[in-house]
C-alpha cells in the first residue's frame, strides 16, 4: 500500500510498519528474556533491588541514577540473548547504547513499584 496523498511520493508503509513491528517484537522478547533469566536476577537484580529499596526508604530515590545500575544486567542479558537467538550481524548493530538505555529504564519502571511497596520482594524486612 502506498500513501501518495500525504507524502507526494510513494511510501510503502507496510515495509516501515513491518520493520517497526520487528524491532518492537525483539525489544519485548529481550525484555522478557532478561526478566525470566534466573542467573541475571541472582547476580545483578538483587543488589540493585536492595539499593532501590534503601534509596526509597531514605527518600533519596533518583530514577536516572538507579536506571544506570541496570546497565551491567542489560549488557549481559543482551549478550546472552544475541548468542541464544543466533542473531545475524554484529552485536553492536543489534544492540546499540540507546536500546540498552531504554531497556534499563523499562526494567526500572517495571520493578520500582513492587520494590518500593514491598509487595513481591522482601528486601530489608
Amino acid at each position: 500500500m502506498f500513501l501518495r496523498e500525504f507524502f507526494g511520493k510513494g511510501v510503502d508503509i507496510n515495509k516501515t510498519m513491518a520493520k517497526n513491528k520487528d524491532d518492537n517484537n525483539m525489544n519485548n522478547d529481550l525484555f522478557w528474556f532478561i526478566i525470566d533469566h534466573d542467573k541475571l536476577h541472582k547476580d545483578f537484580f538483587h543488589p540493585i533491588a536492595t539499593k532501590i529499596h534503601k534509596s526509597h526508604k531514605n527518600k533519596t530515590l533518583d530514577k536516572e541514577e538507579m536506571t544506570k545500575e541496570f546497565m551491567p544486567m542489560v549488557e549481559k542479558g543482551c549478550k546472552e540473548f544475541y548468542h541464544q537467538k543466533k542473531l545475524p550481524g554484529h552485536f553492536e548493530n543489534n544492540f546499540d547504547k540507546e536500546l540498552m538505555k531504554e531497556m534499563c529504564e523499562r526494567l526500572y519502571d517495571h520493578y520500582r513499584e513492587d520494590i518500593t511497596s514491598g509487595k513481591h520482594y522482601k528486601i530489608g524486612a
